[in-house]
């Protein structure tokens, strides 16, 4: 068929307003409405109509999940929470935002968006058309085709991929027709679909390229290897199949709309007018005809002032983002921006950064592991308006530049301003160069500042207000740079140069939110140490893991007969639906009743029944063994690197919330340790040097002790001083049993549920549901331990006057935790956030105190030349590699470092042990 000029947009606006809401900061209309949502779509449809130029667009809506997906997989997509109060209150406006545009919406009742836009890109496909699909949701590449490409938001508003369909065979390995198959193994986890247990993301790709199909590589299952992974799939064929049919977009919706009402004609700009200004928009305005925006003295056009603070008193303290941070001026043509294309050059640019004593150094594409491959080249700025661009095959091969560019990075003297010190740091390391003197890490300034995990370059850059940059394709050859050196003008060098001018915004806003000391003296010291743990990893003990998947197979047989037994014939234990039905209406079990998706199975629903009946906890026990066998057994001998033999986790430095570590690729700091499995599997865990051990120094009830400090309750600080066991003393004090009288169990385990469910914020309904009191029996037990510490009364209600006023809590290093539901109107959301006042102050403070402890024990380690070094820290607990004759001294060191790393009113206990394996630690 001849196509035509017409090119259709397809819009899948959940996806991308979800997506702007959870990567901006909380942004408020004048009049207190939630805009940021509104604020981060509108951008993006603004970027795409000026990118993509269509001619038709239409908007499509979820309105609801087709009821023959909850049918075939009932589950589907029952793991989303409940949308926030102030994402939900701006869907309004996002309508408004489209019909101000001029661009139809298309939803069909009970129908999914994904469907809405297959319909229409097929329809548009046969009449002629060209489709653009932008989504957040990577589903949507299944309908990619010649003429269909799919946009989708990688990480925050602005970076954006496209994917035609060599970009989905060079992502996936497959065609976009066999991503519904290719799911169907693997499953996906945002949408709480399983796939095939054990069967990860690469064994899945592999399959469906091999076998063409999931229905062929089904029939024929027995003839794959490993025999393991044709026994996983002939087990869990029908669930893998019912996650590809749920997975694949329907393409024949019943879609009324004509071409003609989807034309684009821009929309009406009095009304885009009307809106921006309602919602103080005022960057918008600037683009809109008949807007005027003031002069710069040099004649430039500059945009509005960002938002004032409203001057309600309810809002007082709370932080108000800049919606449209002020662009900082260029101070000098892009012509001052060069290429180092000989090693001369290269020479000078670096003698010039040393001469200058600070500089930005950023390597392009940005590094976001030290495994990543070479990038295309360095670029370095010294001043506003200037940048070098030294290629990688300069930098890194040439020996002389090789040795300046690295006297340069190791140079004490000259400060760096960079962005991801940490995967920057164990990428140079892991090639024998070293970099020191980071004045200014901008990851992690905005990560802190905007509580964000590995924010991109892009976003920090967009979100500091410096200019943006165009990036090189990371397909370009490095050669070619030397080629094309006026592309560097706007990539390479002007990146380097937004990041020097986006310094002096981040050190500005850290300075105003208090936490510089956090950045300087926790955050970014630590992240060299973070790096130097990556490359460290762990060797496995294959032949352990081999003798466990070996039990655990057997225990998976014993209690799949022992519930088949039970339950008087064979289910699939593995489906909720099958489940239900065997439970409840066969066994009559008692349950809450029964929706439109089945009966609720899950672990909260099980765990009591298991008192009643024994098959609902043998059914946990299976689940257990299952998770643990596929999760890790299976799954950690496939990670091992191939150039090391170890495995590497990659630890995310600002990876919660409350500031502390999380690990992924593999979960590290997820592995049981209550089992008696997950603690089997810890032994398969060996130090990365052969012949050395593993130490382990845990801090013993750490948030406890900041909870008795912070507090200032005597007497919770005075039986930490005299070193008693804190839940025996508060049962003591609770139930009144007088010294030399022995406590029973039932009272210590009362006391220690009740100082940890006020640590966590936990009112009388969470208590009783989480221990088994009545309501009444809990609201006793709650009165008695505060008339017994009533500072601690008077510190919990503090905090929470002091959260609703700020807007935030902060820890003892002035790390903020923003909580704007402390004043939401919805009371679930807002009981959510004051127990995250009590407990984030204490969760914050320890994550700083262990990142803190990790700085100073890593620096002792090296300095007294013991060998030893640290490779994970799992929340209170750091574990290190080292060698037997230094066991003592690594002791001795990480104890003092650890239990002397803050000077609290109450002690800080540190529990260490040594042995061949992280089990026998």
């Amino acid at each position: 068929m001849t196509r035509d000029a017409r090119t259709l947009m397809l819009i899948d606006v959940y996806a991308l307003v979800y997506r702007a809401f959870f990567a901006l900061p909380p942004l408020t209309a004048p009049d207190g409405q939630a805009v940021n949502a509104v604020y981060g779509f509108e951008r993006m449809l603004n970027r795409m109509l000026a990118d993509e130029r269509p001619t038709h667009i239409v908007a499509c809506f979820d309105a609801g999940i087709p009821r023959e997906r909850l049918a075939a997989v009932p589950q589907y997509k029952a793991n989303r929470p409940e949308t926030p109060d102030d994402l939900l209150s701006q869907f309004p406006l996002v309508r408004r935002i489209l019909d101000a545009y001029g661009i139809p919406i298309v939803e069909v009742e009970g129908e999914e968006a994904d469907d809405v836009i297959a319909t229409l890109a097929g329809r548009a496909n046969r009449d002629g058309l060209r489709t653009i699909i932008v989504s957040g949701d990577l589903d949507l590449l299944q309908l990619v085709e010649t003429h269909v490409t799919v946009v989708v938001t990688r990480r925050g508003i602005s970076d954006l991929a496209r994917y035609d369909e060599a970009a989905v065979r060079e992502r996936f390995g497959l065609a976009p027709t066999q991503l519904p198959d290719y799911r169907g193994l693997k499953g996906d986890a945002s949408d709480n679909l399983t796939g095939v247990p054990g069967v990860g993301e690469k064994t899945a790709a592999k399959l469906i390229a091999e076998y063409g199909s999931l229905d062929n590589l089904l029939d024929h299952a027995a003839g794959v290897t490993p025999k393991r992974v044709a026994d996983l799939l002939s087990q869990y064929a029908e669930h893998a199949r019912a996650t590809r049919d749920v997975s694949t977009a329907k393409r024949d919706l019943p879609v009324a709309l004509a071409w003609e009402q989807a034309e684009y004609k821009g929309g009406d700009p009095a009304a885009r007018n009307a809106i921006f200004s309602e919602l103080g928009f005022r960057s918008q305005l600037a683009r809109l005809p008949g807007i005027t925006t003031r002069s710069g003295g040099d004649g430039s056009r500059t945009t509005n002032e960002a938002v004032e603070r409203p001057s309600d008193p309810a809002s007082r303290g709370r932080d108000y983002a800049i919606l449209e941070p002020a662009p900082i001026e260029r101070a000098a043509a892009s012509g001052e921006y060069r290429l180092a294309s000989s090693a001369a050059d290269a020479l000078d640019a670096l003698a010039r950064a040393r001469a200058r004593r600070e500089f930005s150094v950023t390597p392009l594409p940005e590094l976001r592991s030290w495994r990543d491959a070479e990038p295309l080249a360095f670029a370095i700025a010294t001043q506003p308006g200037s940048g070098a661009v030294i290629p990688a095959e300069l930098a890194l091969a040439d020996s002389e530049v090789r040795a300046a560019f690295a006297g340069a990075l190791a140079d004490e003297t000259s400060t760096k301003i960079v962005h991801g010190s940490k995967a920057l740091d164990g990428w140079l390391a892991a090639r024998g160069l070293r970099l020191a003197g980071v004045e200014l890490d901008a990851q992690l300034a905005h990560a802190l500042l905007q509580e964000r995990v590995d924010p991109t370059l892009d976003e920090t850059l967009e979100f500091a207000g410096a200019p943006t940059y165009v990036a090189v394709a990371k397909a370009q050859p490095a050669m070619d740079l030397f080629a094309a050196p006026s592309r560097l003008e706007t990539a390479h060098a002007s990146a380097a140069d937004a990041l020097l001018r986006a310094s002096v915004a981040l050190r500005a806003r850290i300075e105003a939110a208090n936490m510089s000391r956090l950045l300087r003296e926790i955050e970014q010291p630590l992240a060299p140490v973070l790096a130097a743990m990556e490359r460290a990893g762990f060797r496995l003990d294959l032949d352990e893991l081999a003798r466990i998947r070996a039990h655990l197979e057997r225990v998976i047989g014993e209690t799949s007969a022992a519930v088949y037994a039970l339950a008087g014939g064979e289910f699939n234990i593995n489906s909720p639906k099958a489940l239900g039905e065997v439970l409840f209406e066969k066994l009559k079990l008692q349950h809450a009743g029964k929706t439109k998706t089945g009966y609720a199975t899950g672990s909260d629903v099980l765990t009591p029944l298991a008192q009643q009946h024994e098959i609902a906890a043998k059914v946990l026990e299976f689940r257990e063994v299952s998770k643990l066998k596929s999760t890790y057994v299976d799954a950690l001998p496939a990670l091992l690197d191939r150039q090391t033999g170890l495995l590497h986790t990659t630890l995310h430095q600002i990876g919660a919330a409350t500031g502390r570590l999380s690990s992924s690729d593999p979960n590290l700091q997820n592995i049981p340790i209550r089992s008696a499995v997950g603690r089997e599997i810890r032994r398969a865990f060996l130090a990365p040097t052969p012949g050395n051990v593993l130490l382990t120094a845990d801090y013993s009830q750490i948030e406890l002790r900041l909870f008795a400090h912070l507090s200032g309750d005597p007497n919770l600080i005075d039986a930490f001083v005299r070193g008693e066991d804190i839940h025996e003393f508060a049962a003591r004090a609770v139930f009144g049993v007088s010294p030399g009288t022995e406590v029973s169990s039932e009272m210590r385990h009362r006391a220690k549920a009740v100082n940890f469910g006020i640590l966590y914020g936990q009112g009388e309904v969470g208590l009783a549901t989480s221990v088994g009191f009545s309501r009444e029996e809990a609201r006793e037990f709650i009165g008695a331990y505060f008339s017994r510490f009533p500072r601690v009364r008077e510190y919990i209600d503090a905090s929470l006057e002091r959260a609703r006023d700020d807007g935030y809590v902060t820890t003892l290093m002035g790390r903020r935790r923003l909580l704007p539901d402390l004043r939401s109107r919805n009371y679930t959301l807002r009981a959510a956030a004051e127990r995250m006042a009590i407990n984030a102050p204490l969760q914050g403070t320890a994550a700083d105190l262990i990142k803190l402890a990790m700085v100073r024990v890593a620096r002792a380690l090296d300095e007294r030349r013991t060998g030893a070094r640290l490779v994970l820290q799992v929340h209170d607990e750091l574990i290190a590699d080292v060698p037997p004759p230094h066991v003592e001294d690594a002791r001795s060191i990480m104890a003092e470092a650890m239990e002397h790393v803050m000077d609290l009113d109450v002690p800080l206990a540190v529990d260490v042990k040594v042995g061949p394996t992280w089990g026998e630690t």
